[in-house]
């Protein structure tokens, strides 16, 4: 059985800052990282950047023989807490060249299907889903677990199908990561053509084929949920899997940092 670390009080996570991770107070009071640490999470604040302030050797973080790391300086709480704020500053920027790119992918993405596919009533639609499921499943691209994660968006869609007063609510609620799903299993002509509207209104991320372009929307799907759910992107650039403390490979972390960068920028998307 996997057991948690025992929770601490701000205070208590103050003493340990200071004793266990040589952290001062020295810009920041004591009584200043407590609220800082209240108002938005150890969490957050501290444990996203812990290996930036870590002993490391040829680039690679050194523990100790508790796995714990080792700091070989003193490090200011408002080091820390400068990470945070620098980071969490670009989440409005994202959000809203997320949402630009979202509501416009949808659209272009739910004109092309239904100028195109005869669905007519419910059995129409979920017919038009397996079609999408099947086509997902004979492809090559995509791992197991993402196969599996599709599969599943295909599943809620289909429960959720009389849900809906008629098939344009049904995609006009879709989810980006649904509406990808969705893009996937389209046959490659459609794919391009949603692909070339896309890059007539410049929301292609500068790249000029259509699995190039799916590829950054998955990206892109994972930096939004982490953006929408306020947890730290420094954390998603880093690893692959948090729970089993799997690190990117370089080409990955590269790969999500271009995407934060480009949805970073206030200018990304324009009328």
């Amino acid at each position: 059985m996997h057991t948690y670390k025992p929770s601490k009080t701000v205070k208590e996570q103050v003493e340990y800052l200071e004793s266990n991770k040589r952290v001062v107070f020295n810009e920041i009071s004591k009584k200043e990282a407590e609220e800082i640490l209240f108002k938005y999470g150890y969490i957050n604040v501290i444990t996203p950047y812990k290996h930036r302030f870590a002993k490391k050797d040829k680039g690679k973080v050194v523990k100790d023989e508790t796995g714990r790391h080792i700091y070989e300086r003193d490090v200011d709480f408002k080091e820390y807490y400068d990470l945070y704020v620098n980071e969490r500053k670009k989440y409005p920027t994202i959000s809203a060249n997320v949402i630009y790119f979202e509501t416009r992918f949808r659209s272009i993405l739910s004109y092309a299907i239904l100028n195109s596919t005869d669905i007519n009533c419910d059995s129409d639609l979920m017919n038009f889903l397996e079609s999408i499921r099947l086509r997902i499943s004979q492809s090559n691209n995509y791992s197991e677990k993402r196969l599996e994660h599709m599969n599943e968006s295909i599943s809620k869609l289909e429960n959720n199908i009389e849900k809906y007063h008629d098939v344009y609510c049904f995609f006009d609620n879709l989810s980006l990561g649904e509406s990808l799903t969705l893009f996937n299993g389209l046959d490659y002509k459609t794919q391009d053509k949603i692909f070339d509207s896309c890059k007539s209104i410049n929301i292609h991320f500068n790249v000029d084929k259509t699995p190039d372009f799916a590829s950054k929307v998955f990206t892109l799907v994972s930096v939004r949920n982490c953006v929408m759910h306020c947890n730290s992107l420094e954390v998603l650039k880093r690893f692959f899997n948090p729970k089993y403390k799997t690190l990117r490979d370089r080409k990955s972390t590269r790969t999500f940092e271009s995407m934060i960068n480009y949805l970073s920028n206030e200018k990304a998307h324009t009328e």
